[in-house]
Formats: structure tokens, C-alpha cells, sequence
């Protein structure tokens, strides 16, 4: 009988085979905690709650942009609508925008942040969704 060497998996392909497996977990938990978003303290104005969806950051972002141009213009007036994670309207400054936009991205940045802390723990934590885990 003959081996075919080539079909062996070695203990560093398990080893790789389990860490692409944790990551793959750590990346799902990561875009499941993007997603639910975080509540937002805008100055002037209150607490706003925040999704992460993709399409939201993306919206968030359009928002952004358009609220550089008015404060750059001079308005300062409450006239950007924004619609929350609560489904609650909003009447935004230019300047108020623009902060809810990078109050967002840094909670989305630290979200980001622990999944790189997490993908290098060793050892592994037995369920990454651990909310001590997490920001």
C-alpha cells in the first residue's frame, strides 16, 4: 500500500485551519456589533443612536461630506435631516453632522481595534462574543 503524502495534514495546517476558523468567528462578531451601532452624544443636541450597516456608514458618510460644504459655506443653522437607529428624526447642524459622523467612526474604529486584539490572543478565548472582549 501506498501513501499519498500529499493528502497529510500537518499539525501547522490544522493550527492555520483553526485560526482562519476563530478569525472568520471574530470577523462575524465584528460586523454583528458594526451593525447593532452605538448611541452617539452630540454636543448641543443629545444622545443619537446609530446603526453600522454598511449602507449606513456609507449614508453617514454622504452626510458628512454634505455638511463640510454648508459649514464651509457659512450655514449654521439645524438643517441636515438625519433619520436614527431608533427610526427617530433629527434636525442637524452642519457642525452637529459632522461630529455625529466621527463620534460614529470612532466607535466603529475600536469596534475594529478589538478584533485585531482578539485575532491575536493566545490563548484563544473559547466564544469571542464575550462582551468583556468588546468596546
Amino acid at each position: 500500500m501506498s501513501i499519498d503524502f500529499s493528502k497529510v495534514i500537518s499539525a501547522e495546517d490544522k493550527a492555520a485551519a483553526a485560526q482562519r476558523a476563530f478569525d472568520d468567528r471574530a470577523n462575524a462578531e465584528r460586523d454583528r456589533r458594526l451593525a447593532l451601532g452605538t448611541v452617539v452624544s452630540v454636543t448641543g443636541y443629545g444622545d443619537i443612536p446609530l446603526q453600522g450597516r454598511p449602507a449606513d456608514r456609507i449614508n453617514l458618510l454622504a452626510l458628512k461630506d454634505t455638511a463640510r460644504d454648508m459649514h464651509a459655506a457659512g450655514v449654521t443653522d439645524p438643517v441636515l435631516p438625519f433619520r436614527d437607529g431608533a427610526n427617530a428624526d433629527h434636525m442637524l447642524t452642519p457642525q452637529q453632522m459632522i461630529e455625529l459622523a466621527d463620534r460614529g467612526k470612532v466607535a466603529a474604529s475600536a469596534i475594529y481595534a478589538a478584533t485585531w486584539a482578539i485575532k491575536a490572543l493566545d490563548p484563544r478565548p473559547d466564544d469571542n462574543t464575550d462582551d468583556a472582549l468588546w468596546p
